[in-house]
C-alpha cells in the first residue's frame, strides 16, 4: 500500500511528542513494511479564531486519492477526505473538549445577532454533512466581514469556537468517513466526546524514538518535560523543599516557565537545571536515575513513563496524571500520590531509603513496557496479527557510510548542518550511517539520529587527544581534522566502527579528505568524496607560516589530491570550488557533482518585518532598538568576521551586536566594545527567538570556499541581510536584490543606512530573498536533485 501520514506542522514550528510519533511511524512503515509511507504536513498555526479555521479548510480541500490508505491522529488534519481513513488519536483540540471547563466561558455561545444565529441554525441542520462544508465556510467568510459583530464573536477559546470545531470534527470523524478508530492511551480513548458513541476504539500504545535503552547508577531523581504549566514541573520544584535526602533533581527542557521555576527553586543546589539535551545524553540521564518523577496534568500518554521503564526505572507520578497511571502500578513499578508537594517529597524519601526497592520496581517496570515497539505498533495499526517479516525490504536499499572527524547531532555548526540535513532526506532512498570521532571525554553513542539515518559516535582515545593537543599548542588554531590522517590509528574503536559500517555498505563517502587513509584501510568500495570547502585554500589562511605550519598544509594538500584521485564522485557546493580543484589537482570535472547548501524550511520560522516589531514589544523590548547578528562556528573565516564585527561596533555604538554560536567562545577572553554580546551554542528554540527578533543579519567573511549556510537560514527566517562579495559566493544571488552587498570596509556605513531605510525596500529584498531560497535552497530539492543525478549515473 501507499499510505499517507497526515499531520498538522505547528507555527512556528517545534518538535514535540507528536513530531517524534508521526516519524517513528513514518520510518518503520517504509523499513519494517513492504509499504510505503509518506509524511504530509501544512503549515497549521492556531494563534487566533481564524487561523484554526483556516487550517480546517486547508485540509478539509486536501486531495490524497492517489494513496490507498491515510493516517490522522490530531485536528485539523483529520478534515482530509479519503475512503480508507484510520484515525490513530493523540487528542482533540483540548481546549475546546475537555480542558473547555477551565476557561470559564459558557458551553453555548448565545447572541441576538441575526447572522451568528443563521450560522448556529445551520450547524445544527447539517450535523454529520460533508457536503455543507462549502456552504459553512462561505457563510462563515461572509460572518467574518460583519462590522458589528459582538467583540466577543471570535475569542478563542471561547463558546462559538468551540461550537465550531466541535460541528468540524463531528463532519471528519464520523463513522463513515473512518474506517478505524484508535487511541495512545486508554486515558484518550476514554475521554468525553472524542470519539462516537458506540465506536471501536483500538488503544495502541507508540513507542520511543530513542534507541538503546540501558540501567546503570542510581544517583539522582530526573525528570524531562518542556517547562509550561500543564508539564507541572512547579510541583517537583515545590516538592524538593520538603525532600529530607541529599540527593538532586536533574531537570532537562525548555520552555515558557524556566525562568519562573529556576527562581522558585532558589538556592537550592540540589535542583540543577540541563536545558536541552540530545537523544545520547537523554538515555545516559535515564540510565543513572534512582527514579523518575513525572507529574503532568491529565497527560494523554506520558511517552517520558515508557522511556523510564525502558531504563529500567520506577515512575513517581501522581492520581491524575492520565496517561502514565496507565502504567505506574502502585508500590509495583512506582508509586502513584496526590498532586502534593508533601506527598511527592514522602515518596522521593522513601525511595532514597530503600534503593533496591527502586531497582526491583525498575525491572518490573521494564518488563511490562517491553512489548511496546514499533514493530508491534505498526502491525496492530494496519491491523496485521504479528510485525512484519522486514529482511527483504530492507535488501531492496543500498546504504551509504559517511565518515566524519566531528559529531553529527545534534546539529550546530554548518558542517554538521549540511551532513545532518543532506544525508536526512538522502535517507528516502538509502540506509545512511555516519562513523564520526568525537572529544576523548564523551561517551559512546549509537542510535538512530533520524528516520533512516545512525551514527556511531566514538570518543578519540587519550592518547589521540594528547598527540593532537600538543601539535594544536605549536600552531595556536585547531587541527583536529588537518592531523586525522596521522593520529586515526591512535582510536582502535573508530577504525574497528568503520569497518564494520563498511562490510554492509554500497558507497562510502568522505566528509572532507582526512580520513581517506582510514577509508583505505579497512575498505575497497566505491569512494565518493563531499569537498564542502577546497581545504588547501582553506587551510592556508589558517595555518601560520612556521615549519610546523607548513608541513601540515603539505600533508593536507596531499591527502586532499589523493582523495580526489581516488573517489568515483566528488561533491562540491559550489561551482567555484569545482574549478579550483580542477585548477589545482587536475581533477576530472565529469566526476564533479553541485550540490549546494541549503535550508531546512521546515525548522526555520518566516517572520515579517511587521512581527518582528511586535515581538519585540511582547517581550518588552524597546522598539526602536537595532539589533544586527551573526552566527557561526569555531571556524577560522568565522573568526575573522568577529575581529570585524569588533571594528564595526566601535563605529555604530548605537547598534546591539550579538553574535552565536561556538565562535564565541574564541573570545571568551578578549576585550570586546561593550554593544558586542555573545551567547555560544544555543538550542533551536532560542536560535528561532533571536532569528525572530534581529533586525539584520551580517556575514562579514571575508575569506573561504564552498558557501555560507548562515546566509541560507537568514533568508528563510525573513531578516534582511548585509554581506561581502566573500559571503554570497556560490549562491547566486544578487546584491541589491536579496541583500545588500558591500565590502568589509563599507559595512558600517551599510548598517547605518539600513536602520534609516523604508520598510517597503527592506521589506522586498526579504521577500525576494525568501522566494528564492525556496525555488532554490530547500534540502528536499537538493537531495531530489542528487538522486536524479545518481540514478542517470546507474548508482542506485
Amino acid at each position: 500500500m501507499k499510505i499517507a501520514i497526515i499531520a498538522p506542522s505547528p507555527v512556528p514550528f517545534t518538535i514535540g511528542g507528536a513530531e517524534n510519533l508521526w516519524w517513528g511511524l513514518l520510518n518503520s512503515i517504509n523499513q519494517d513494511t513492504p509499504h510505503q509511507a509518506e509524511l504530509v504536513k501544512i503549515p497549521s498555526p492556531e494563534r487566533n479564531f481564524w487561523e484554526l479555521l483556516d487550517s480546517y479548510r486547508h485540509f478539509s480541500n486536501l486531495d490524497l486519492t492517489h494513496f490507498d490508505l491515510i493516517i490522522s491522529g490530531k485536528y485539523p488534519a483529520w478534515m482530509v477526505q479519503h475512503g480508507n481513513h484510520v484515525c490513530y488519536m493523540l487528542h482533540r483540540l483540548r481546549g475546546l473538549y475537555d480542558t473547555y471547563h477551565l476557561t470559564g466561558c459558557p458551553e453555548n455561545y448565545v447572541t441576538p445577532h441575526k447572522e451568528i444565529r443563521g450560522l448556529q441554525e445551520f450547524m445544527g441542520h447539517n450535523q454529520g454533512l460533508r457536503t455543507a462544508l462549502n456552504e459553512f465556510f462561505d457563510r462563515l467568510e461572509q460572518l467574518r466581514c460583519c462590522p458589528d459583530l459582538p467583540l466577543d464573536t471570535f475569542k478563542f477559546p471561547g463558546s462559538l469556537a468551540r461550537e465550531i470545531v466541535h460541528f468540524l470534527d463531528g463532519i471528519a470523524l464520523k463513522p463513515d468517513a473512518i474506517a478505524k478508530y484508535a487511541a495512545i492511551s486508554h486515558t484518550v480513548a476514554n475521554r468525553a466526546n472524542y470519539f462516537p458513541v458506540d465506536s471501536s476504539i483500538h488503544v495502541i500504545y507508540p513507542p520511543s524514538n530513542l534507541k538503546f535503552f540501558h540501567s546503570g547508577n542510581s544517583d539522582y531523581l530526573f525528570t524531562v518535560s518542556r517547562l509550561d504549566g500543564p508539564k507541572r514541573v512547579r510541583l517537583l520544584v515545590e516538592a524538593m523543599q520538603y525532600v529530607k535526602s541529599n540527593i538532586n533533581l536533574k531537570i532537562a527542557g525548555t520552555g515558557p516557565d524556566a525562568d519562573s521555576l529556576k527562581q522558585l527553586a532558589g538556592d537550592d543546589q540540589r535542583i540543577v537545571f540541563l536545558g536541552f539535551v540530545n537523544d545520547q545524553q537523554l538515555t545516559a540521564l535515564y540510565a543513572d536515575a534512582l527514579v523518575v518523577p513525572y507529574v503532568p496534568d491529565n497527560e494523554d500518554y506520558g511517552l517520558v513513563t515508557i522511556e523510564a521503564m525502558m531504563s529500567g526505572k520506577p515512575v513517581l507520578t501522581t492520581t491524575d496524571a492520565g496517561g502514565p497511571n496507565e502504567f505506574v502500578r502502585n508500590g509495583e513499578t512506582g508509586y502513584c500520590v496526590p498532586p502534593d508537594p508533601q506527598a511527592i517529597a514522602q515518596r522521593i524519601d522513601y525511595l532514597c531509603e530503600h534503593v533496591q526497592e527502586a531497582q526491583q520496581m525498575g525491572l518490573i517496570g521494564r518488563k511490562l513496557v517491553q512489548d511496546i515497539t514499533w514493530d508491534n505498533t505498526v502491525a496492530k495499526l494496519l491491523g496485521d496479527a504479528k510485525p512484519y517479516i522486514t529482511t527483504t525490504a530492507r535488501n531492496e536499499r543500498k546504504k551509504i557510510t559517511v565518515a566524519l572527524t566531528f559529531p553529527v547531532f545534534p546539529p550546530r555548526g554548518g558542517g554538521q548542518i549540511r551532513v545532518f540535513h543532506l544525508y536526512r532526506y538522502l535517507a528516502r532512498w538509502f540506509d545512511i550511517e555516519f562513523v564520526t570521532f568525537t572529544h576523548a571525554h564523551e561517551v559512546p553513542f549509537r542510535g538512530e539520529i533520524a528516520p533512516g539515518v545512525w551514527e556511531i559516535r566514538i570518543p578519540k582515545s587519550d592518547q589521540h587527544q594528547r598527540e593532537e593537543l600538543g601539535i594544536e599548542q605549536q600552531v595556536g588554531v585547531p587541527i583536529t581534522d588537518i592531523v586525522m590522517p596521522q593520529l586515526y590509528q591512535l582510536t582502535p574503536a573508530y577504525v574497528e566502527a568503520l569497518r564494520a559500517s563498511t562490510a554492509t555498505s554500497d558507497f562510502i563517502v568522505a566528509c572532507h579528505p582526512y580520513l581517506l587513509p582510514a577509508i583505505q584501510a579497512v575498505s575497497n568500495q566505491p569512494l565518493w568524496y563531499e569537498a564542502q570547502d577546497v581545504e588547501v585554500v582553506l587551510k592556508q589562511r589558517v595555518l601560520p607560516d612556521n615549519p610546523t605550519g607548513q608541513k601540515l598544509l603539505d600533508a593536507t594538500r596531499q591527502v586532499e589530491q589523493e582523495c580526489c584521485q581516488a573517489s568515483t564522485l566528488i561533491l562540491v557546493c559550489c561551482q567555484e570550488d569545482a574549478q579550483r580543484l580542477n585548477q589545482i589537482y587536475g581533477v576530472d570535472s565529469s566526476k564533479i557533482l553541485e550540490v549546494p547548501n541549503g535550508v531546512d524550511r521546515e525548522t526555520v520560522n518566516y517572520v515579517s518585518l511587521e512581527e518582528r516589531h511586535c515581538q519585540k514589544s511582547k517581550l518588552g523590548l524597546n522598539a526602536s532598538s537595532f539589533t544586527a547578528l551573526f552566527m557561526g562556528s569555531w571556524h577560522s573565516p568565522n573568526l575573522a568576521a568577529v575581529g570585524s564585527i569588533f571594528q564595526i561596533a566601535e563605529q555604530l555604538p548605537q547598534v546591539n551586536f550579538l553574535i552565536i554560536g561556538s565562535v564565541g567562545l574564541a573570545f571568551k577572553h578578549e576585550k570586546r566594545p561593550a554593544n558586542v554580546g555573545f551567547m555560544d551554542v544555543v538550542d533551536d528554540e532560542t536560535k528561532a527567538v533571536i532569528l525572530g527578533l534581529a533586525d539584520v543579519a551580517l556575514n562579514p567573511v571575508t575569506f573561504g570556499s564552498g558557501t555560507n549556510l548562515k546566509m541560507l537560514e537568514y533568508f528563510a527566517s525573513g531578516i534582511p541581510v548585509i554581506s561581502t562579495p566573500i559571503g554570497v559566493r556560490g549562491l547566486g544571488v544578487e546584491g541589491g536584490k536579496h541583500c545588500v552587498v558591500v565590502d568589509i570596509e563599507d559595512f558600517a556605513e551599510a548598517i547605518a543606512d539600513l536602520t534609516a531605510e523604508n520598510l517597503t525596500n527592506k521589506d522586498i529584498r526579504v521577500k525576494n530573498a525568501r522566494q528564492y531560497v525556496q525555488e532554490k535552497f530547500d534540502w528536499q530539492v537538493i537531495s531530489q536533485r542528487l538522486f536524479n543525478r545518481l540514478t542517470q549515473l546507474n548508482l542506485v
